[in-house]
Order: C-alpha cells, then structure tokens, then sequence
C-alpha cells in the first residue's frame, strides 16, 4: 500500500545519491514547498551535514554508504533502485545523474518520475580531470541523449537554469531556478560596512575550478591593505588543503569548515564581500551559481566572474564587481576596492539585497513548482 494511501495524501519521495538531507535546494526549498501545500514529503539522501537544522515535518531517510566514484555505481545506486522498487510512492523525484538509471526503472514499472536536473551534466562531463581528455566529448554525447531519454519520458523534468531549456526542449519542462530564501541569509540587525573586519568571503565547495587557488592568490597582493583576510568555508580535499598552505596567501587566507544556517549567516555578516570566481568551464559558462544570489540576499557586494550570462544580472542591479577569475591581479584590485570604499560598497550590498528581495527568490520559484506538481495530476 503507498504512503498516500495510508495518510490520505498524495506522497512525494525525493532520491539523492550525491546530495544530504540537508541540502538546501531539496529539503529546505522544494521538500518544504511540497509540504506546505499538503504533500506527504519524504527525504532519502546522505545523513545531515553536522549541526544542520532541518525543517519539521517531513520525513527523513538518510544513510551513509560508500561514496568513491565507483561504489556510487556499483553499490548506492543499486540500493536505491532496490529500496525505490519496493516502497510505493506518488511521486519519486530524483536529484543526479546516475539516477537516469533510477527514473527509467520507476517509469518501466508505470510510476510517476519527476527528473531534477541541477546542472548543465552534459557540460560538466566535460570538465572533469578524471575522465580522459579524449573521451570526454564521446562520454558528453552518450550522456545528453541518456538524459533527454529519461526527461522525454518522465511525468515532468525540472530544471535549475533556464540555459538549459534547449536541452529538453521534447520534454514537459518547468524552471524552477534555485534562488535563496532571503531571511536565510541576512540578519534583523545587520553590522553596518564600515563596522566589519576587512574580511571577504567566499562559501561552498572549494575547488580550483571554483577558483580556490585563484582567491589565495589573490590575497597574496594585497600589499599595504592590512589584516585583509579571506575566509573560506565549504568543502575541501586533503589535497587541495596541502596544496593551499603552500601558496604566498595562505597567511591570510582562513578555513572554516562547513558553515551552515546561523553560522554561515553571521559569518556572511561580518564579511565586506562574496567571491564567487568560478573559472570559465564548459559548466559555469552555462550556468548561474546560487551563490552569488546567497551574496546578494545577505546584502553582500560580489565579486564575481566576468561572464556573459553573469554580467546580465550584475550590471542591471549594480551590485559588484566583474573581473577575470583567472586573474589575481585584477581579482586582487576589486578587493581593494571594496575594503577602500566601505559606503559604497554598502551600497552595492544593498542594491543586490533589493533584487533579491523583489525577484531573485525562492517564492516566486516555489509557486512555479506547485504549478507544474498540480499539472501532473491534471494529466493522469
């Protein structure tokens, strides 16, 4: 018998094979939409970053299994399909890539798939190290047809960024952009500009591609600019750590861990301004990062990557600064800057605040996912 059965609601399940059950754009953004419009809303992801405050009220199913590329394969995905195929659901809504696989076993078995695609993958596949140079464009070719495959065939697809529209352009589509929940990230009573260390900050995972090294560097020249720090929170390597300790900014340069909820509030807080230097990859050049939306909420001016698509929400809204993320010198000069010019700065935040405020948020996002659940059972 289903969930919905049971309760007398309509269930939703949300699978993720990459992401916690602390994930804001599952559980704390679609999860909690669901829920508040009368679904029955269950989580299975990896267990909860620590500290993580979760929303009540939905249901949480975590677990913790081996995470290298190869057993997410060939252990947590057959699990999943294991536990999806004997659980009966409303609706199954799964998050990433290898659950292509997940979604057309549901559909073989006439349930009702809701495919979420976060970002360009076809793209990322592209990008990554790990794969030979050689067969990257064969392996990103297989992939989009893959997914196309599953989102052609889904009871809908949602997508983060309207880019990738072209991708799916066969399938029943909705945008559901991942914008912030603006209270999240800005606190009542705000320290003014001028009041705040001269710190910069930057939050999430912390990769060369996401412009880790160039940041450091970054700091490196920021002569005669004193007790100028950089504060880094989210994930980092082993390696990458090592790698940090050696580079001539690591001495201003700070780790902080993972950051979430109030710590990352306050932390955003006390901060001048939001890096968000993604280096120009086959990904980042397609999409926007929901960083630099978190920035704005928090009434943070950005620094940010001089891309095209970037350029189209930061210039109108005069809220940052846009450099070369593989330059540390002018990377190095837009900090300088912030931290020269603390009321304009202010202003810039506030600008970025305003925007968000009025259209770079989560309800107006949310009221496009309610719309496109509801279609569903139109067409049943």
């Amino acid at each position: 018998m289903s969930a919905s059965h049971r309760s007398g609601r309509r269930s939703v399940i949300h699978v993720s094979s990459a992401h916690r059950v602390s994930d804001g754009r599952i559980t704390r953004k679609e999860a909690a939409s669901l829920l508040r419009v009368g679904y029955k809303v269950t989580i299975l992801a990896l267990k909860r970053a620590e500290g993580a405050e979760l929303p009540a009220d939905l249901e949480y199913i975590e677990y913790d299994l081996p995470s290298s590329r190869a057993r997410r394969f060939l252990v947590r995905l057959p699990w999943l399909i294991w536990f999806c195929v004997r659980k009966r659901y409303d609706v199954y809504h799964v998050h990433d890539p290898e659950l292509i696989l997940l979604g057309l076993v549901l559909r073989l078995l006439g349930r009702r798939v809701v495919y979420d695609a976060h970002e360009a993958y076809a793209m990322v596949i592209l990008d990554r190290d790990w794969i030979p140079r050689l067969v990257r464009p064969l392996f990103s070719r297989i992939w989009r047809s893959c997914e196309a495959f599953l989102a052609n065939n889904a009871s809908l697809t949602v997508i983060a960024h309207d880019t990738l529209e072209e991708q799916f352009e066969k399938a029943r589509i909705v945008v559901v952009r991942n914008f912030p929940i603006p209270s999240d990230f800005h606190l009542s009573n705000s320290t003014a500009m001028a009041d705040r260390p001269p710190v910069v900050t930057y939050h999430g995972d912390l990769t060369r591609q996401r412009g880790l090294f160039s940041m450091v560097e970054a700091m490196a020249r920021l002569e005669g600019v004193a007790d100028a720090e950089l504060h880094l929170a989210g994930s980092l390597s082993e390696a990458d750590e090592a790698e940090l300790r050696r580079h001539d900014g690591a001495g201003r340069s700070k780790y902080l861990g993972w950051l979430s909820g109030a710590a990352l509030a306050h932390e955003l807080d006390q901060a001048r301004a939001g890096l968000v230097l993604l280096h120009p990859t086959n990904n980042y050049l397609k999409i926007r990062p929901n960083k630099l939306y978190e920035y704005m909420a928090a009434g943070l001016p950005v620094i940010a990557s001089d891309f095209p698509h970037w350029r189209e929400v930061v210039e109108p809204c005069r809220c940052g600064i846009l450099v070369d993320p593989l330059d540390a010198e002018e990377i190095a000069k837009a900090i300088r800057y912030l931290l020269d010019n603390p009321q304009e700065a202010a202003e810039m935040g506030r600008r970025g605040r305003m925007a968000v405020v009025e259209l770079f948020n989560w309800q107006q996002e949310e009221d496009e996912l309610i719309r496109a659940y509801s279609s569903m059972w139109s067409r049943a």
